[in-house]
């Protein structure tokens, strides 16, 4: 991926730069969204023995509001662009955060985390319409595997990194910090992130490269009920990606995101067991999303890969079900979460295959629907777990064995919709059929 090229102008040179500072600022802001994510698996049982409620509901109430604001997210992004809207909704997943901090019952506590997913779930559909404004469409499945492997970062370090802030400081004061923190880049976004090159007096990426033009197909704005048809109707191409997530997702966050620390810690006699095997699956993840990209483009295939990613974590479930309460080796299973991590990760190919069907002008609606499956897949096997593993204090290993078969049973099925996933080899994009015209045009800016 060229940073400059040669021939560039200097206004293209501008952009060229410019679009890595809002990328930086972004990319931080999505370690706090995944943080966010996984945090319940440690913070949980702490924040239940405090003021009382399920560990389940404390986990799965993000993903709920999560979920739930990703049309919103993906209609806003699409019509305002990303400046104003990171700006806005960071700073209400601080006074999240804060609230969360302060809480004094278990009602408190869910009021924050619906605000802090409510902020949240506006960050990575303005990031990926970053990616399709101001970089190439031939680099986005890299540059967003290179942003779920920081995501991934923040997996590790809510594992046993914030387990020890926890034990030393206190989840309160953690999560006060946490606020402090989202509050800063809030302003960050304010100050840097600009929707489009032409915002800085620069000229768009397709000036710069005229041969994406016909893959991005037009620049005009879509209302967004047209973009949305278009995405539900189009088939193969966005409900095969979108189920499988919606499966190996559901999977990842029933295990990393709410049970594998309690699990390895009541199971198991390891010191410090639970903290450290959702730090590796982390780690896997890491090194799978950074090399989902550049290992597809090799292949030639998206759906490969992620087929043969999915048929390997379909191993890991079927060791972690057949040997569940069984080796008794710390090693082993650190290996076997890194693992699990490694494949699992290889599904966020799905982003791009979807993306890659659809015209730029609704690529936040396409990635909103994606999220979509993938978020209602972690809240509703969330929900499925809870009501399995009623009573977390005295889970048993009878419990946690039927969560995982349930979780294997996804998997398999998440493997044959990658099979009859599709990948788009032309370059050619799906045309969005519009009920009426829209009176907008004519106001439409360039690079959109």
């Amino acid at each position: 991926m060229s940073l400059v090229p040669r021939d560039a102008s200097e206004k293209g040179s501008r952009t060229l730069r410019y679009r890595w500072l809002i990328f930086a600022v972004l990319l931080a802001a999505y370690f706090l969204v995944y943080f966010h994510r996984v945090a319940p698996a440690v913070v949980a049982e702490d924040i239940v023995d405090a003021v009382g409620g399920s560990m389940a509901l404390v986990a799965s109430v993000y993903f709920y509001a999560y979920l739930l604001m990703q049309l919103p997210s993906g209609a806003l992004v699409d019509r305002l662009g990303p400046h104003k809207i990171t700006f806005t909704f960071l700073a209400l997943a601080a006074v999240g955060t804060f609230i969360v901090s302060f809480a004094d019952t278990f009602a408190m506590v869910l009021l924050g985390k619906v605000m802090i997913a409510c902020g949240m779930a506006f960050v990575y559909i303005p990031l990926t319409k970053i990616l399709a404004v101001w970089f190439r469409r031939k680099d986005f499945a890299t540059l967003n595997g290179s942003v779920i492997a920081v995501g991934n970062v923040a997996a590790i370090a809510a594992g046993a990194p914030f387990a020890f802030l926890i034990s030393s400081f206190g989840w309160r004061e953690v999560f006060l910090v946490l606020g402090i923190i989202t509050l800063i880049l809030a302003f960050l976004c304010l100050l840097i992130v600009r929707n489009r090159p032409s915002d800085i007096g620069s000229e768009d990426i397709l000036t710069l490269y005229p041969e994406d033009r016909q893959a991005s197909e037009t620049s005009e704005k879509v209302p967004f009920f047209d973009g949305l048809r278009a995405v539900i109707a189009s088939g193969r191409a966005f409900w095969m990606p979108g189920l499988s997530y919606f499966f190996v997702y559901g999977s990842i966050m029933v295990f990393q995101g709410l049970w594998a620390a309690k699990y390895f810690d009541n199971v198991y006699d390891f010191i410090y067991a639970g903290a450290w095997m959702v730090t590796m699956i982390g780690a896997g993840k890491v090194i799978s999303a950074a090399m989902a990209g550049t290992i597809a483009k090799k292949v030639g295939s998206k759906r490969i890969v992620m087929l043969m990613g999915n048929i390997g974590y379909l191993a890991i479930w079927a060791i972690i079900w057949s040997f569940a309460g069984g080796i008794d080796s710390f090693w082993f299973w650190m290996s076997v979460n890194f693992l699990f991590g490694l494949f699992s990760g290889f599904m966020v190919l799905s982003f791009a295959q979807a993306k890659e069907w659809f015209p730029t002008s609704i690529s936040g609606t396409v990635i909103a629907m994606v999220n979509i499956m993938i978020f209602s897949g972690a809240a509703v096997w969330q929900t499925v777990s809870g009501f399995v593993i009623y009573d977390s204090k005295n889970a048993t290993l009878g419990q946690f064995s039927t969560v995982w078969l349930i979780m294997m049973v996804l998997v398999i099925a998440a493997c044959i919709c990658s099979y009859l996933s599709i990948d788009n080899n032309t370059g050619d994009v799906k045309k969005v059929i519009r009920a009426q015209p829209d009176k907008d045009m004519s106001q439409e800016h360039p690079g959109r």
